[in-house]
């Protein structure tokens, strides 16, 4: 096990700038992930940390030694990627011995980790098969596998399960958090998935156009967003926005929107002067359906069992309600839609940044 560090990371491709300085640290044994869009960067920071892209500029740290020099094959790390990359000819023992083989360890010791790699993930019964005789599932086991037996000091993840159905990749999210609190190796794992990144990390790094955005505990980024774009991001379906401004003063704030329907505010915004533009973000968990706040047309009614997704227009502008009774609503019914005003989001509307 080891702890990473970034230092400042820069990455160029054909001048245009990719990563603008990335600069934060991961300690030994965490689960850290990797979340943003397409085109954050986040995959282009992974590949750096396995020495399978140059750094252009800062440094970065493994076991407290700089690794910009070193190869990938000396940076004692094992990565998982998107498309597994299994050797179609090989059995999936011959896959998981491969690279202690080429280490030129002994043929004990590697049946010994091939074993153990394939008790953890119950590979016992498939060694002897190819991969094209095996499921997504179970190639992915044998991915995961073949990074176990090196025992590395960091595990790299890329996007592993974006090949899966719905149901299988709530599966392994589950096998893969498993096996890191058995394994407590130093993991970093990429994804476009934050319900991934919320319920596997310990901490989340939201990456957007090559800068951090804010670095936290799944439950600090979506309770205290650092601005809108994290709030949007994190939480699924996710934060709604309603552009307006403040009016009142110190405790007795009220949220005007844009359409022109009002909302008095819990507490107070420190420092923030009336008339100022604002985003309200309310999460759609936070927003039921009853006699009073924002009134609201029914667009869509998306009934999935334990709860009911109601999508409305608030004066032009689309919210998504989660609502956990059963309701009778229909598309067209014009209902009430109320905030928890305890729990509601102020940002800047110019900057995007949280009101204090």
């Amino acid at each position: 096990m080891a702890s990473v560090q970034m230092r400042k990371v820069i990455k160029n491709f054909a001048g245009a700038e990719v990563l603008k300085g990335v600069d934060f640290d991961i300690v030994d044994g965490e689960f850290l992930s990797l979340v943003g869009p397409s085109g954050c960067g986040k995959s282009t920071l992974l590949r750096m940390i396995a020495g399978l892209e140059d750094i252009t500029g800062g440094e970065i740290h493994i076991a407290g030694q700089v690794v910009n020099g070193l190869a990938a094959k000396d940076r004692d790390i094992a990565m998982v990627f998107q498309n597994y990359a299994l050797y179609p000819h090989m059995t999936v023992r011959e896959n998981l011995s491969f690279a202690l083989e080429m280490r030129g360890e002994f043929k004990a010791h590697i049946e010994k980790q091939v074993a153990h790699a394939a008790g953890i993930l119950g590979l016992e019964q498939l060694l002897d098969r190819y991969p094209r005789q095996l499921s997504g599932g179970q190639q992915q086991r044998v991915a995961m596998g073949r990074a176990i037996v090196r025992n590395p000091q960091v595990f790299l993840f890329d996007e592993p399960l974006s090949n899966l159905d719905a149901k299988l990749r709530v599966q392994m999210r589950t096998e893969i958090k498993d096996l890191h609190e058995r394994l407590k190796t130093t993991t970093i794992y990429v994804t476009h998935d934050q319900i991934e990144a919320m319920t596997m990390a310990d901490r989340i790094v939201v990456m957007r156009l090559g800068v951090v955005e804010q670095i936290g505990t799944p439950l600090e980024l979506y309770d205290h967003p650092a601005n809108a774009f994290v709030g949007t991001f994190i939480g699924s379906p996710s934060m709604n926005l309603l552009r307006g401004r403040l009016a009142g003063a110190g405790s007795s704030l009220v949220f005007e929107h844009s359409g022109g329907q009002t909302l008095s505010l819990d507490g107070a915004l420190s420092g923030v002067a009336p008339g100022t533009e604002i985003d309200l973000g309310i999460r759609p968990e936070h927003l039921s359906v009853g006699d009073t706040g924002f009134a609201a047309k029914v667009v869509v009614v998306e009934p999935t069992g334990a709860e009911t997704q109601v999508v409305a227009d608030i004066d032009g502008q689309r919210v998504t309600a989660i609502v956990k009774d059963r309701v009778s609503i229909v598309r067209g019914d014009l209902i009430h839609l109320a905030p928890d005003t305890a729990r509601v989001h102020c940002f800047d509307a110019g900057t995007g940044h949280r009101l204090p």
